[in-house]
């Protein structure tokens, strides 16, 4: 665990702000990753309650108005939240600016959140040729980065941006049924009941309304994964990860009068998170010497580290079944995680493993001085 008691330093807390989003005219779900104004302000109080001093940065357009005027020559250290708001490799906009101005960051590199923004991308070799990429893509012969490692993760293809339908009518991933989501989104949006499909004229839909939706975006084709989920938060780099705690989701048995519509999903959507009365909730506590949690957590800590991930976010597991000996399938990598106590599921993993918010913000903090 993190030194809470390190000497003084001027942190710099880098995110943008959802309200000013929101107050902007865009509305909820396009508003869904970035950080709530009191996740700022308890990272900010908790900083500051460890002795350092912090100038809030409300993202990318304030971060260059620092660097412009040299005001960043006055920090120590960035303490990156930036989610991004624009292109589908926003989440490495900040880190990439920090690089290039030799500022030493939390959380991963710009290099691992692009790649880790692109599900896609993520499971596609990044060694391969253009050219060679889009022929194994209609052959359904992905040479996958998670293959190399011999992490599991579900069968899959990309279409790509501008197409409405496969590369050939033959290379869907088998077994059926699919789950269609856009390949660069997170926070669930996109995800409604029409992603889960069972035949090609069902997928047809599914893309056609993510086109609609998301017109610049490759959509991804997985084989459904019908067993538990679990997201699966670590802290540290390298050797040093370590699995600090374990979420799963859990869909209830709707009452006769609640919304079908609800009751048919077996997955998160933006909808079933943001409801008050939603069908999703949450266990925290799991017996960590549990085979399936166990395997659960190494497939986490293979994927966290093949993809050089580092201080601190979350793996997100589902298992291909509910029957004996199910595998555990990466799918989703967040090399920068939610934030806000009492609701974002790495501070609350963390302390149901005994670990308060502050400890947690001086471990990163120290990860990134380690670096330093």
């Amino acid at each position: 665990m993190g030194d809470t008691n390190i000497s003084s330093l001027h942190i710099a807390v880098i995110a943008e702000q959802r309200s000013t989003y929101l107050n902007v005219g865009y509305t909820s779900e396009e508003c869904a990753a970035l950080p709530h104004d009191g996740e700022l302000n308890a990272v900010a109080a908790a900083i500051g309650d460890l002795g350092h001093n912090v100038t809030l940065v409300p993202g990318l357009h304030s971060l260059v108005e620092h660097l412009a005027a040299g005001t960043h020559k006055d920090w120590d250290l960035a303490f990156n939240l930036s989610q991004g708001f624009h292109g589908s490799a926003r989440e490495a906009h900040v880190p990439a600016l920090l690089e290039a101005y030799q500022i030493p960051y939390t959380f991963s590199d710009a290099a691992t959140m692009a790649l880790c923004q692109n599900k896609g991308h993520t499971k596609v070799s990044a060694g391969l040729e253009h050219a060679s990429l889009i022929r194994l893509l209609s052959l359904n012969g992905c040479k996958m980065i998670l293959d190399y490692y011999g992490i599991s993760n579900a069968p899959f293809m990309l279409i790509p941006a501008g197409q409405l339908s496969p590369p050939g009518h033959t290379t869907l991933p088998r077994p059926c049924p699919l789950f269609v989501k856009p390949a660069t989104e997170g926070s669930s949006k996109g995800i409604d009941g029409f992603n889960k499909v069972d035949n090609y004229e069902e997928l047809l839909l599914a893309v056609q309304k993510l086109r609609t939706r998301y017109p610049g975006q490759d959509i991804l084709v997985e084989s459904f994964l019908s067993g538990r989920e679990f997201t699966i938060s670590i802290l540290g780099t390298g050797t040093s990860s370590q699995v600090i705690g374990v979420r799963e989701h859990i869909w209830q048995t709707p009452l006769p009068n609640e919304d079908k519509h609800m009751a048919k999903q077996e997955y998160a959507s933006w909808k079933s998170k943001s409801s008050e009365n939603c069908l999703l909730q949450y266990h925290d506590s799991h017996d960590m010497d549990d085979p399936l949690i166990k395997a659960a957590c190494q497939v986490a800590l293979d994927a966290w580290n093949a993809l050089n991930c580092r201080d601190a976010g979350r793996v997100d597991i589902r298992f291909n079944s509910n029957e004996l000996d199910p595998t555990p399938n990466v799918i989703e990598v967040n090399p920068i995680a939610g934030l806000l106590p009492g609701h974002s599921p790495l501070p609350q993993s963390a302390l149901q493993h005994g670990i308060s918010f502050k400890e947690l913000l001086a471990a990163i903090i120290n990860g990134c001085l380690d670096r330093r």
